[in-house]
């Protein structure tokens, strides 16, 4: 049987952050057998990094030089993104020109181009795949797919428009508007991280298949940990540096503010609750792992309580601290789409969850349906204070349901069934 091609624009896919574990992780337990996968990725930042395919796979990394839409971009960049997004035979066009001045999205369609016709040629299927961020790849895998007239996936991990992460404005706002309509447009399917990102595609393109595509965690991260004795061995060192002896350990790892600034409201909350009771504090650490704004760091400057910052660790080092955790911590603002991928990595490490958050959101509900932790809103004053110094007790919060549903495994499946119903003749 013919494999079937998919030509995954990652711009993150070389990068340490948790973002670029979504489809990272997800590609390698797609069938070899059935599936051929080509990933555009960005170069990474530091020559050190080596690209690799996970083994047993069929899986070809193409790290590409080039800017992207974002704070690193200009204007003009930008206007140029756009202009694609509406002119798709546009970055096949710009493939000729001078190498070092070319957007990351041209120097991938010009590989998957290549590569695309090729397999067509052969009578072979294919399929474009575009991660947003950055919405360069979106563009990208649209303008692919109306090129060869092949299917196309286009995954929102964030809202481009609904309950966006980039600048305020209404021009920025105008131009998301537009592009998101044109990429949504040149879809067969269109995926998102949470419920309330994927009821507002269904309201806003009635008629378009939709479907949630949750982050979720690699079993084989956590698999591997029991044999990556210089991780433990680092990972317990950094804990007997940092931690009192017998205290309870509560760590919150990756960014908070950086990522969405009204969850840096819930780490005040948390430091003022918190403050609040120095006896009931007196047996807790908390450990922060991963990058802090500088209103944070001066945040938990404040506090009375015992706490420590590691800063930014590689991942496997994280995963290790994470797993040797009395309770993690999930910090969320007031975002209702909000489902950040640590959580599904704390599902995984096994610990009790404490939640401290704006709304009600997806994050929450999601811990309320695995029974895996508990939350607490900014909104409830000073009873949740109470609540929160309970819950970040040694007592537990009661039984854990399955969540083998964010497994990467389980939803390779579902990937599986989406591509094969896109392909079918």
């Amino acid at each position: 049987m013919k494999k079937i091609n998919l030509f995954v624009f990652a711009a993150h896919h070389l990068s340490g952050n948790i973002a670029a574990q979504r489809f990272k992780s997800l590609l390698k337990y797609l069938d070899p057998a059935k599936y051929r996968v080509f990933v555009f990725a960005r170069e990474p930042a530091s020559a050190m990094v080596e690209v690799t395919a996970p083994p047993h796979t069929d899986i070809t990394v193409f790290p590409l030089p080039g800017r992207c839409v974002g704070s690193e971009s200009s204007a003009t960049a930008s206007l140029l993104t756009l202009a694609a997004a509406f002119m798709r035979p546009l970055p096949f066009l710009l493939a000729d020109g001078h190498a070092h001045t070319r957007p990351w999205f041209v120097h991938a369609l010009a590989e998957a181009n290549r590569l695309c016709a090729e397999k067509l040629v052969a009578g072979e299927r294919c399929v474009a795949i575009g991660t947003y961020s950055p919405v360069d790849a979106l563009v990208a895998a649209a303008a692919l797919a109306g090129k060869h007239r092949i299917g196309c996936l286009q995954d929102f991990r964030d809202g481009l428009v609904f309950e966006p992460l980039g600048k305020p404005g209404w021009p920025r706002k105008w131009m998301r508007k537009l592009i998101e309509g044109r990429v949504v447009a040149a879809s067969n399917l269109v995926t998102s991280v949470s419920r309330p990102l994927v009821d507002d595609f269904q309201r806003r393109y009635p008629g378009k298949a939709t479907a949630v595509l949750p982050n979720g965690y690699d079993p084989a991260d956590f698999a591997s940990l029991d044999n990556d004795v210089e991780g433990s061995t680092r990972a317990a060192a950094i804990l007997a540096r940092e931690v009192p002896a017998h205290a309870l350990l509560i760590g919150h790892f990756g960014r908070i503010g950086a990522s969405d600034g009204s969850a840096s409201k819930s780490l005040d909350y948390l430091v003022d609750a918190l403050n609040e009771s120095t006896e009931a504090s007196a047996n807790r650490h908390l450990m922060f792992v991963g990058e802090l704004t500088e209103a944070e760091l001066a945040s938990l400057q404040r506090a009375s309580f015992s706490v420590s910052v590691l800063g930014p660790v590689e991942r496997t080092l994280a995963l290790q601290l994470m797993k040797r955790c009395d309770k993690l911590l999930l910090l969320t603002g007031s975002r209702a789409s909000c489902a950040t991928g640590k959580l599904f990595e704390y599902l995984a490490a096994g610990a009790c969850i404490v939640c401290v958050s704006g709304v009600r959101n997806e994050a929450t509900a999601i811990l309320a349906q695995t029974g895996t932790g508990q939350t607490v809103l900014t909104s409830a004053g000073a009873s949740g204070g109470d609540a929160l110094r309970g819950a970040l007790s040694s007592s537990g919060t009661g039984a854990r349901h399955d969540i083998a549903a964010y497994s990467r495994v389980a939803q390779a499946g579902m990937l599986d069934r989406w591509i094969s119903n896109m392909v079918q003749p």
